[in-house]
């Protein structure tokens, strides 16, 4: 670690030492990373990771930390943040958008330009390169219907790789890259189609008035908790089994919507972990159906690390 950052600093690509990690997650939950890098551009990312591999180091790319749990103690390895790269370009009916480019952003780039497509992107809090991962989407849309082509750096392979459409294998909330977690997203191509700008103004502002009214936008949390089980949602099961409000520490389902898990207040993630271990008991008790988690873990599988006891 410590010839890593006597390279960071040769380059002058940002870092912090035992840096503090709650205050980068929408969760408001984490303890520390011994070593936090912030590129500030492309080349640096592909710079920063190559030796991160190199060295034979633990990472985690993080792009806004809004669909991830960060440990409570010292993460040991390197936590790659891109919300630092930014670029957004529009090119005709495409944009051009680098990893850490922010979802609302791109929406409202696209709404300016009158171009439809990106208007469920508004209110997701995350960046391109995470909604890639796992295939974000809302109300009938999802990053599977706009994306064209994709850009990763591979340190095993010490190059850049490119992704055309199906090559993305989007699934539910999972992709090419969800199986692939050493790969990392450098940019996109996202295609959408010309449309009335009032018209797409309206489609968002009712998104988010359908968000305002059904999740709890003001208390810290990190997003949907579980993938939706066919046929079925993960809210409803949730409720149905009597867990709105239920609570571990500062850690509480939201009585706003049950797929919700919020900060009270002084949450860890034990206490999340907890949480979530305790939700997927009650459900599988109550309705024979075991919750996938939606929520990833800077260290570890949250299914695995809440076992379900058949």
């Amino acid at each position: 670690m410590t010839d890593l950052i006597a390279y960071l600093a040769k380059c002058r690509i940002p870092f912090v030492e035992h840096c503090p990690l709650a205050g980068y997650s929408t969760l408001r939950v984490g303890g520390r990373a011994a070593l936090a890098v912030f590129p500030q551009t492309e080349a640096q990312l592909v710079e920063a990771l190559t030796e991160i591999s190199r060295r034979g180091l633990r990472w985690i790319t993080v792009g806004k930390g809004s669909n991830l749990l960060f440990p409570d103690g010292e993460y040991s390895g390197v936590a790659l943040f891109t919300q630092r790269i930014m670029d957004c370009c529009l090119e005709g009916r495409d944009f051009r958008v680098s990893a850490g480019a922010l979802l609302g952003t791109v929406a409202i780039r696209a709404r300016n330009s009158a171009l439809t497509g990106a208007e469920f992107l508004g209110g997701i809090p995350g960046t391109v390169g995470g909604a890639l991962v796992m295939n974000a989407g809302a109300f009938g849309s999802s990053m599977a219907a706009i994306t064209v082509s994709s850009r990763y750096w591979d340190p095993d392979a010490g190059c850049v790789g490119e992704l055309v459409a199906e090559e993305h294998c989007f699934g539910k909330r999972t992709s090419f890259y969800a199986t692939r977690p050493r790969l990392t997203v450098l940019s996109a191509l996202l295609r959408l189609e010309e449309g009335n700008l009032d018209e797409i103004d309206q489609r968002m502002k009712e998104y988010h008035r359908k968000r305002s009214d059904s999740q709890p936008l003001k208390q810290p949390n990190a997003g949907s908790i579980f993938k939706n089980p066919e046929g079925d949602f993960a809210g409803r099961l949730i409720e149905d089994c009597g867990l709105k409000g239920a609570r571990i520490g500062g850690a509480e389902v939201s009585v706003q919507h049950a797929n919700f898990i919020v900060n009270r207040g002084g949450a860890t993630a034990r206490d999340v972990v907890a949480l979530i271990r305790f939700i997927r008991q009650k459900v599988y008790q109550t309705h024979g159906i075991v919750l996938e988690c939606e929520l990833r873990a800077a260290e570890g599988d949250l299914n695995e690390m809440t076992p379900i006891a058949r």
